[in-house]
């Protein structure tokens, strides 16, 4: 996959933001998978020639992130039987500590019952309104429950390792505040949050249903978009079933970060067009426009 789409292999660079933006026919749920795969990293030793090392080359390699998964939209449950169709054991990695759940879905603020938990304190997470202006801060309050749920998932702000957020619809949490303003507030200072934990070293990925959004209530995702490195962007097929296609897929390298360099130099097209086939042994993409 991250061939056809021009994206480097290997551990997603520090502080990337990701946004796999879909129309709810098409599915991008097995690009958020193949992301929070690459997330994870191996689980052996053996790297990729490009994985594990650090930004700018020198040889010496990254310890794996903390990664989260915030599901929103779907339990755990479900997206470990995804992810067990590509061969990931996500209960295995809860188990070693690689990952942690914050169960946005069923028990949003669990984290409550616990409030001497080791973790962050109030006073050195900050929160939302540090990056919502002043006027704006009211009515954040969601939006700062689950701030202060994925900083105490990711453990101590003072480590010095990298984190990946991964939500798994910005929808449903757009979807959970009173109106179409307040969730154009809480999403954008949600992700600005959280991009800041461990200063500035975690990486965001997220879902968005494009074709869910209301005419006038996509703000959020408009600032999502604008805050991405790269946007995958998944569509169905407009003139219906193709018995070896179930629809197109492109990315839009807004940044560079993620674009994958030619053997001579040269870095991949900006834009990207693919077409994708979902299997049970997985999805399968392949570039049609270069």
């Amino acid at each position: 996959m991250d061939e056809a789409l021009g994206m480097r292999a290997g551990p997603l660079p520090r502080g990337v933001h990701a946004l796999v933006e879909d129309e709810i026919a098409a599915g991008g749920g097995f690009v958020l998978a193949h992301l929070l795969a690459r997330a994870l990293g191996r689980r052996d030793d053996d790297d990729d020639d490009d994985g594990g090392v650090e930004e700018g080359g020198g040889g010496q390699r990254r310890a794996s992130p903390r990664v989260c998964l915030v599901c929103a939209e779907q339990d755990f449950a479900h997206h470990a039987r995804v992810m067990g169709k590509l061969g990931r054991n996500l209960r295995a990695d809860v188990s070693s500590g690689a990952l942690a759940v914050v169960d946005a879905l069923t028990t949003p603020f669990a984290w409550c019952a616990n409030p001497g938990a080791s973790g962050l304190s109030r006073g050195k997470m900050g929160g939302v309104e540090a990056h919502t202006r002043r006027a704006d801060a009211s009515g954040l309050d969601g939006a700062r429950d689950l701030f202060r749920a994925i900083a105490r998932a990711l453990g101590d702000d003072d480590d010095d390792g990298d984190a990946v957020v991964v939500f798994d619809s910005l929808n449903a949490l757009a979807d959970g505040e009173p109106t179409a303003a307040d969730a154009d507030r809480a999403v954008p200072s949600l992700l600005a949050s959280v991009s800041s934990l461990r200063r500035g070293r975690t990486a965001i990925v997220a879902l968005a249903h494009r074709d869910a959004c209301a005419w006038d209530g996509r703000g959020w995702l408009d600032a999502a978009r604008r805050r991405a490195d790269v946007v995958v962007s998944c569509r169905a097929l407009t003139t219906g079933h193709a018995a070896d296609v179930h629809g197109h897929v492109s990315a839009e390298h807004r940044t560079g970060r993620m674009i994958k360099t030619t053997t001579n130099g040269a870095a991949a097209p900006r834009r990207v067009d693919a077409r994708f086939r979902l299997t049970e042994l997985g999805p399968k993409v392949s570039r049609v426009h270069v």
